[in-house]
């Protein structure tokens, strides 16, 4: 308001139109609820959004959002929160980015390790592979389902034979685990964030709901979930 550049109260009123007595009523209201929570949730959306580089639409940080934060709100109200704080998702990423992360699942048999290679922007499931040990036999399984996966087919065009460079990352649980070759790098805090969700979902979704038996019986259930997520 031109009152806030510097002009007199008065002035300024008189060229708006509008009266000195309003524009100190509405500079003394108590902000509403709606307004408190909406600059919340516009500094969170704020820090995800950094923290994925830039990269997360309202889709992802939405998303991020619920399963990260357990923040309940609607796409509508993320897409317009972000649009006022000129914050936007890209689209096109240079090059892509991979990320490995381990977890031991117990069953009354004994704990299934399960890693998993993601997509960093996409989330996508890349790879999987579940076992009992060792560590490293299944993670190669999991990076070379994700290899075979990401493959171009047999009959692609000259443009299509040669994919954008991935760089593959390891969590701090991957990395202590033993899985990170020499040349591995390290998870920031982004990639976190993108293996907290994929595993809240996991657990939300399929291995929260029942106490497993057997390691076979809980591999098995994950094998199809997995199958049918990357369908």
């Amino acid at each position: 308001m031109m009152a806030g550049e510097g002009l007199p109260v008065r002035t300024a009123t008189r060229v708006l139109g509008t009266s000195e007595s309003g524009y100190f009523t509405w500079r003394n209201r108590t902000p509403s609820a709606r307004s408190l929570r909406h600059a919340w949730l516009t500094d969170l959306i704020t820090s995800i959004h950094t923290a994925s580089r830039g990269t997360f639409g309202y889709r992802r940080v939405h998303e991020e959002l619920l399963l990260r934060h357990g923040v309940s709100v609607s796409h509508g109200t993320v897409e317009l929160l972000m649009r006022r704080a000129g914050l936007q998702g890209r689209s096109g990423v240079p090059g892509r980015l991979w990320v490995t992360d381990a977890v031991s699942l117990p069953t009354r048999q004994g704990d299934v390790l399960c890693v998993v290679v993601l997509e960093a922007h996409s989330r996508r499931l890349m790879g999987w592979s579940t076992g009992p040990a060792p560590a490293a036999g299944v993670a190669a399984d999991a990076l070379s389902r994700a290899v075979l996966r990401d493959a171009p087919p047999a009959d692609a065009g000259q443009e299509s034979e040669r994919a954008p460079l991935v760089t593959l990352v390891f969590t701090d649980r991957a990395h202590a685990g033993g899985l990170a070759p020499p040349t591995g790098l390290v998870a920031d805090r982004a990639d976190h964030a993108v293996v907290a969700a994929f595993w809240s979902r996991v657990y939300n979704e399929l291995v929260g709901h029942r106490e497993w038996h057997s390691r076979p019986e809980l591999t098995g259930a994950l094998s199809d979930y997995f199958e049918g997520i990357r369908a």
